[in-house]
């Protein structure tokens, strides 16, 4: 089982996946839990109202976990890889984040729940040295991580190649790309590639890029933005224009 807290992540579990929900946990008071009842009973599942202590010990949560009184046992996710990126072809529109090493839980939330707000179609995250999307990054991801369909993959650049296959255009974002966000005119099908804060995009990384682009702004000592922070702004961006 996965498990998943807080009550705006368990909201997007039911509503995306309520066919998952094996057991719906709720703490303390039914006056606080009504519009999670109603929600859970629309979709067939019975929720257990459970006392403090039987509620933190059945969840396996405390109160560092932010749980707001919510835990949800789910059958995981389909584990989605680089041999299921076909899931992707076709001639219509589609927008897919690659995330090139980022290996904190936060930005890892941060972007998934950005991706969700702007409608990215699929997010790919190495296998190694990368974040894994945990209750914690479910957490901060706000319900995103359940709508948003994320690939495992082992080897970035060849991923970057099958979806130039499937007809994709490949664009970095990298603070020394020779054009911004807003001067670049983005394909109706587009791969944004971001990378770890301080590193950047790797070497590798830029070569199966058919373009490089930059947020502007900073200054001497502040050249960089957060992952997190810059994939919001950039897919904002590419929002925009759609």
């Amino acid at each position: 089982m996965d498990k998943v807290f807080g009550k705006h992540s368990v909201r997007a579990v039911l509503l995306a996946r309520p066919e998952s929900v094996t057991r719906l946990l709720l703490g303390g008071k039914e006056s606080y839990h009504v519009d999670m009842i109603e929600l859970a009973q629309r979709s067939g599942i019975r929720p257990e109202l459970l006392a403090w202590p039987e509620f933190r010990r059945i969840g396996d949560v405390s109160d560092d976990d932010k749980h707001q009184g919510v835990v949800a046992l789910i059958t995981p996710r389909p584990r989605l890889t680089e041999a299921d990126l076909d899931r992707l072809a076709g001639s219509g529109p589609a927008v897919v984040l690659a995330l090139d090493q980022i290996s904190d839980p936060q930005n890892l939330g941060t972007i998934l729940r950005s991706a969700a707000f702007f409608g990215v179609d699929a997010v790919l995250v190495l296998k190694n040295r990368s974040a894994e999307v945990t209750p914690l990054v479910a957490r901060v991801a706000v319900g995103g991580a359940e709508l948003v369909e994320t690939f495992r993959v082992t080897n970035l650049a060849r991923s970057l190649e099958t979806l130039k296959q499937l007809g994709f255009w490949v664009y970095g974002l990298d603070e020394r790309g020779p054009a911004t966000l807003a001067q670049t005119e983005f394909d109706a099908r587009a791969v944004l590639v971001v990378g770890a804060e301080g590193q950047g995009l790797r070497r590798r990384t830029t070569e199966f890029c058919d373009a490089l682009v930059r947020i502007p702004g900073g200054r001497e000592g502040l050249e960089s933005l957060n992952a997190g922070v810059a994939t919001a702004g950039a897919r904002a961006e590419v929002y925009r224009g759609r």
